[in-house]
Order: structure tokens, then sequence, then C-alpha cells
């Protein structure tokens, strides 16, 4: 897993790229934390994604709550066809509550 970083003022922006599965959460994980706890608004780009199992939804559902203890932001943005398909399949697209843009375009969520 890739992680690469930018900076805007108070808001970070990561961007991952490859698989975000048990092989890596333990550096996702401490990385995002990390970040959520320095800034008030960290922006997760998931475009690149092109794996994620259970521990990678875990992950997710961690840093949100991370952030939302802190009061704190986390935006998913610019999901990868397999971050759609495991947070469908997990019923939490409207959890996580960010437009679901796939290829540049919204996507329609089954509710």
């Amino acid at each position: 897993m890739d992680i690469t970083e930018h900076q805007a003022g108070p808001a970070c922006s990561l961007a991952l790229q490859g698989a975000l599965d048990i092989y890596a959460a333990a550096q996702v994980r401490e990385h995002l934390a990390d970040r959520i706890a320095q800034h008030p608004l960290v922006e997760l780009q998931l475009a690149e994604v092109d794996e994620i199992d259970a521990s990678g939804v875990q992950i997710l559902l961690a840093a949100k709550q991370q952030a939302s203890n802190l009061e704190h932001s986390l935006k998913l943005v610019a999901h990868s066809p397999a971050v759609i398909d495991a947070l469908e399949l997990c019923g939490l697209l409207a959890y996580f509550g960010d437009p679901v843009v796939e290829f540049g375009h919204p996507t329609q969520t089954k509710e």
C-alpha cells in the first residue's frame, strides 16, 4: 500500500494506492490515526485502491470513529469499484455519508 500525502493549510489529503488489506492494515491504521489527530480535515482518495478486505473496511470505520471523537472530519472521495463493492456489501455507504463518485461521476447508491 502506497500513501501519498498533500497538505493545504489545516486539511490533509491522502491518496491510497494498492491493496487495503490485512497486510497493509498496521501501516495504514497508524498513518491515518496520526493524520486525523493532527488535522481537522482529512480526505482519503480511494480511486487507486484495487482491493479491500474486511480489515480494510475496519480501518475506514476506525478512522471515521476517531475523527468523530476528535470532532474532526474524514472524507472519502473518488471511490474505486472495489471500495464501492465492499462498502455496499457491508451496508456502509450511507454510514460514511460521503458522495460516492466513481471515475468522476456520481453513482446511485442502493438503499
